[in-house]
């Protein structure tokens, strides 16, 4: 889910619409977490008109991905909820680097900076294979 996210090109005729609706093709299929899921992917996608002019830049970017781990403080948040975490449920906190390349001004010009995030995913006994709830504001993971 990471790299359908992170990594897209405005020049290949895609719209953020299109990199949105393959995340959200593997969104809880109860729909309980559903309206959250779209709210979190709008937060990481560029809008239609910030696309656009970023197409003219010729940008696109990617993400590789240093380390994927359940975070520390995960069992105590379960245990907080008191019961109202759905069974088999846990948080990954993704850490790596992302990458934007494109033309600025005529120029060839790239861009890289850490980046982290946490995806909450649903797995058995929920459900027969893991789905994707929700995520985390980007570069506030769960520690």
């Amino acid at each position: 889910m990471a790299v359908l996210l992170f990594h897209w090109d405005t020049s290949t005729g895609w719209l953020p619409t299109d990199y949105a609706a393959a995340v959200l093709a593997d969104t809880d299929p109860s729909g309980e977490e559903t309206p959250g899921l779209l709210h979190d992917v709008a937060t990481y996608l560029p809008t239609v008109e910030q696309w656009l002019d970023l197409g003219a830049m010729e940008v696109e970017q990617s993400i590789e991905i240093d380390d994927a781990n359940v975070p520390g403080s995960w069992a105590a948040a379960v245990e907080q909820a008191h019961g109202h975490v759905r069974p088999g449920t846990t948080a990954v906190t993704i850490t790596g680097s992302h990458y934007r390349s494109g033309v600025w001004n005529g120029e060839a010009a790239e861009a890289s900076h850490p980046i982290s995030f946490t995806v909450f995913v649903a797995c058995q006994p929920a459900f027969e294979r893991c789905h994707v709830l929700r995520r985390s504001q980007l570069d506030n993971p769960l520690r």
